[in-house]
């Protein structure tokens, strides 16, 4: 065995653990609970009423921020800041720590 499989090998095993885990997955990731609070509330304040209390669309009319994955991040900061179709751009009006603090409250919520 060459100093490179040996080398590897605690890496792997550490990468398995990770993917054999109950529940977790690679690309979910941990947020600050404060964070998370905070994003509920510029949430509240701002967002559920087109999109649906708790995340809940049950109108069915705007997006669906449950579908959101991980990988839409710049997506979703791209359309709260320019605005997409029926939703007004946000650009001035939230703060990119009050936008990422909803991008925490939504994967929170989707990935529990």
């Amino acid at each position: 065995m060459t100093k490179n499989h040996v080398q590897a090998r605690p890496f792997g095993f550490a990468l398995f653990v990770l993917l054999a885990a109950p529940g977790l997955s690679v690309a979910q990731t941990a947020f600050d609970p404060a964070q998370v609070a905070a994003g509920e509330e510029v949430y509240r304040d701002y967002c559920w009423t087109c999109h649906g209390e708790g995340l809940r669309n049950t109108a069915g009319v705007t997006f669906d921020l449950r579908r959101l994955r991980a990988a839409d991040h710049d997506r979703f900061v791209k359309s709260v800041l320019d605005g997409k179709g029926q939703m007004p751009p946000w650009r001035g009006a939230l703060t990119m720590v009050q936008i990422e603090a909803v991008w925490a409250y939504i994967r929170a919520t989707v990935d529990r």
